[in-house]
């Protein structure tokens, strides 16, 4: 199977089509349990004061963009295959995120291509999530690659 045979019309239409933006409210308490959960006891996430002096207020670890998810696309991808790989993901870091900020979250397919390896043929998807506050100013961006593959019942949803 060829790349063009692999990447339908129907699969190239999913190209640069974003989601619709879903806003989350930055908690305090869940920025503790974040900075908690992955062992970061700096008080710029804990300690009012201190971070207040030193950040203009409380923040959240750059990495707690994780706990923001994008809503999905109202229509489903056409999946070929029925075995998925997380292909790994790339930040960009650009302003801090704060306690009380707005964070809306946009996802957007950016490429697709086919590579065959002892497997045989394996979809690479790369798609960009953009995390912006209520200032409308981009906090993170994420570059996100999915891999499938193989054949038979889907192992995902």
């Amino acid at each position: 199977m060829s790349q063009s045979e692999t990447i339908s019309d129907e699969m190239k239409k999913f190209i640069n089509l974003k989601t619709i933006p879903k806003i989350y409210n930055v908690e305090r308490h869940s920025v503790e349990r974040f900075a908690e959960a992955i062992g970061d006891d700096n008080p710029i996430y804990f300690n009012e004061t201190y971070a207040k002096k030193t950040m203009g207020g409380l923040i959240a670890p750059p990495t707690y963009v994780r706990l923001l998810r994008p809503n999905k696309l109202d229509q489903e991808f056409p999946e070929p295959f029925s075995n998925l790989v997380d292909g790994g993901s790339s930040y960009n870091f650009y302003e801090h995120i704060y306690v009380g900020d707005k964070i809306s979250v946009v996802s957007k397919l950016k490429d697709l291509f086919v590579k065959t390896g002892k497997i045989g043929n394996m979809l690479f998807k790369l798609t960009l999530i953009s995390y912006t506050n209520q200032k409308n100013k981009l906090v993170t961006t994420q570059e996100v690659t999915t891999i499938t593959y193989g054949e038979g019942e889907k192992t995902f949803l």
